[in-house]
């Protein structure tokens, strides 16, 4: 793969990304509230193409194991409840992965490495996909997230045509 900077350098993204992430949002590296402006979705991004330098033919889904250290089953629905958020939000030590991550660490590291491989590969593996919407719904939750609507909205929108 090469070391392309998307950033910088739309135009070596791929062009499926280019036509689906429209939103000066997306090409954004230093407005925080953007999914690769903040550190983590910044690091997310680099760290998802050493991973993929690594692991060539993997599907994202065992990026998305790696980052949770093997519970990526755990990262589901239930997670994004207004009344599981609640609990979190209480006991971060004690929410999936707590001793590693805040929720929107956590959730903004799975935006954009997904949007990662949009970026680079074209494409968004259809299984990674529910573990992307996850992440958003999560985001839309004011006790989690960091995001506003139209950010989710627009990203929501490039996850689900991509």
């Amino acid at each position: 793969m090469t070391q392309h900077d998307p950033f910088n350098e739309p135009d070596t993204a791929h062009a499926r990304a280019r036509e689906l992430m429209v939103e000066p949002l997306f090409w954004d590296c230093v407005d925080e509230t953007a999914p690769f402006g903040s550190d983590e979705g910044s690091d997310a991004f680099y760290e998802w193409r050493n991973w993929r330098e690594e692991n060539p033919n993997a599907p994202l889904t065992q990026c998305f194991n790696w980052i949770f250290d093997g519970q990526l089953d755990a990262y589901n629905d239930a997670l994004a409840s207004d009344a599981q958020i609640e609990t979190d939000a209480a006991n971060p030590d004690d929410a999936l992965l707590g001793d590693q991550y805040d929720m929107y660490t956590l959730d903004t590291t799975i935006i954009a490495t997904g949007l990662g491989q949009l970026m680079d590969e074209g494409t968004i593996d259809p299984d990674a996909k529910p573990f992307m919407h996850v992440a958003i719904k999560r985001q839309r939750n004011p006790k989690a997230g960091h995001y506003d609507a139209t950010t989710l909205d627009a990203i929501a929108r490039v996850v689900g045509d991509a």
